[in-house]
């Protein structure tokens, strides 16, 4: 992480610290979340993931240049095994994956898109918040889930050495421009949005 990416997350230090200590991440690792809170989750996530494979897409459209479109284009397949993991789960457990999402979901997704629109440094700093905050929450649990416990497998897709070099690569990226407000803006928006939809799902 270089100097773009590391101001980002160091204006966000108070932010970073409830995301990462959140009692959703800290509870579905150790095993005590409620299965009516985990299924919730899991169908609010999926109807995001959705809609994140079309963000990803449009944001591809305005990136710079092949390096870009690369890097974008390894999160987008990444999202095919991502989907298929929910939809196995959701199987299992006799969930229906189309159940109308809650309207922050439904917020939280649209901006995304809308930041596409304000073109290529302030959208990639907005994709950096979303994949640096799902991985520094889910890595710091990591190594105290156990095998067992009902959710490792989730768990373990958000914190692996390949999520891990996608995150970094996102931030190479974001190094690549002078930090600006609307890059600022768009990151606090995204950890706003992520304790919010955590604390939705956690009740």
């Amino acid at each position: 992480m270089g100097e773009t990416a590391q101001e980002l997350v160091s204006g966000q230090r108070s932010a970073w610290q409830r995301i990462v200590t959140h009692p959703f991440v800290g509870r579905t690792s150790d095993g005590t979340l409620p299965r009516e809170t985990f299924d919730r989750w899991l169908t609010e996530d999926y109807f995001f993931v959705r809609s994140f494979q079309v963000y990803l897409a449009e944001l591809s459209a305005i990136a710079p240049d092949d390096e870009a479109r690369e890097v974008l284009a390894g999160g987008i397949a990444a999202l095919v095994p991502e989907l298929a993991l929910f939809e196995k789960a959701a199987a299992e457990r006799g969930l229906d994956l189309g159940v109308e999402p809650s309207l922050l979901n439904v917020g939280y997704s649209a901006y995304l898109l809308s930041t596409v629109r304000e073109g290529w440094p302030a959208a990639i700093a907005v994709l950096y918040a979303v994949e640096k905050a799902y991985f520094d929450a889910w890595a710091s649990v990591r190594d105290t889930t156990g095998p067992d416990t009902p959710y490792a497998g989730f768990i373990a897709n958000w914190s692996s050495p390949e999520f891990s070099a996608y995150v970094e690569q996102l931030a190479a990226l974001v190094d690549r421009e002078q930090l600006t407000p609307a890059m600022e803006l768009g990151f606090d928006r995204v950890a706003r949005f992520e304790i919010a939809f955590w604390d939705l799902v956690h009740g």
